[in-house]
C-alpha cells in the first residue's frame, strides 16, 4: 500500500515532494488517477503515511485537497480517502 497526497497547485505537488525528500524520505510526483477529480493532475506517492502528514504540517500547502490510501491488485487499483 501507498498514500497519494493531492494538490490543486503543482508548484505544492513539488514542494511538498522535495520537503519529504529533505527529511530523508521517499516520495515520487506520479500522475493523479483518473478515479481522483479535481486538482493539477501530479499527486505525490509516498509510503509512509505519519511522516507525509508531518511534512504537510511543517509547510504552507495551500492546494492540498487530500490524502488517498493505494492498494494495487494485479493492476486493479483500490483507491480510499483517508
Amino acid at each position: 500500500m501507498y498514500y497519494l497526497f493531492t494538490f490543486r497547485s503543482r508548484a505544492n505537488a513539488m514542494k511538498f515532494a522535495e520537503n519529504l525528500r529533505k527529511e530523508g524520505k521517499y516520495s515520487e510526483v506520479v500522475s493523479t488517477p483518473h478515479s481522483i477529480s479535481g486538482g493539477c493532475g501530479l499527486s505525490v506517492k509516498v509510503n509512509d503515511l505519519g511522516m507525509g502528514k508531518k511534512v504537510l504540517k511543517m509547510g504552507k500547502f495551500s492546494s492540498f485537497t487530500g490524502v488517498y490510501a493505494v492498494q494495487d491488485y494485479n493492476g486493479t487499483l483500490n483507491i480510499t480517502k483517508k
